[in-house]
């Protein structure tokens, strides 16, 4: 069987930064999406949302930024590589 690579780690951090650049504030955003506004702190500081939090905010973050789900910012692992996964290339 072929092994997946796993998918781009999204940096929420940036994603949060971006939409308080278009005027969000953690509280508008809570207002808009039903995330508590406590919980979208906690993803600033490195966190991960649950997957329905985090797709409803990559939802809201392309429609606000009329970018493609594609074009979210992601985060390089340092640990990514053949130590990590035990590849012998």
């Amino acid at each position: 069987m072929t092994r997946i690579a796993p998918a781009p780690r999204v940096d929420w951090n940036r994603v949060l930064l971006g939409l308080r650049a278009e005027g969000y504030t953690f509280d508008s955003l809570s207002t808009l999406t039903g995330i508590p506004r406590s919980t979208m702190a906690t993803w600033q500081n490195g966190c991960s949302p649950r997957h329905q939090d985090g797709e409803t905010l990559i939802a809201f973050w392309c429609e606000t930024m009329q970018l493609p789900r594609e074009s979210l910012p992601t985060a390089v692992d340092s640990l990514v590589g053949s130590r990590v996964y035990g590849n012998r290339d």
